[in-house]
């Protein structure tokens, strides 16, 4: 006898009754959403810690310009200081018998006329 090679003549097997299957089980369901298999955790951050990494970023930005900010206000304030002491010791000077010396006061007003021409 010959083996039967055509497609139409292959036995079937009798159809199962009674058996509680899911659409998942059934072979030619399709779903839209799949369940998740078990995936390995990678090395790509969720939405969440790349919102808290965006959000650390800017606060390191944030300081850093704070600190740069205040860092020159400060040689600003220093720059005044030594500038107001300045004028004060040329002001504050005087002679033995404690009147004041006028050549560092003259020697002052001159400095500033000629900032305010360099202007």
């Amino acid at each position: 006898m010959k083996p039967n090679t055509q497609k139409g003549n292959a036995p079937r097997k009798p159809p199962q009754k009674n058996v509680n299957r899911t659409q998942n089980d059934k072979q030619n369901f399709k779903q839209k959403f799949k369940p998740k298999q078990n995936q390995q955790k990678s090395d790509k951050p969720n939405k969440p810690q790349i919102r808290q990494m965006i959000r650390q970023q800017n606060a390191a930005k944030a300081e850093a310009e704070r600190q740069r900010i205040k860092a020159e206000k400060d040689a600003r304030i220093k720059e005044y200081k030594k500038q107001r002491l300045e004028k004060t010791k040329a002001i504050s000077k005087r002679t033995q018998k404690g009147q004041p010396l006028m050549k560092d006061r003259m020697q002052l007003l001159l400095k500033q006329i000629e900032e305010m021409k360099g202007r």
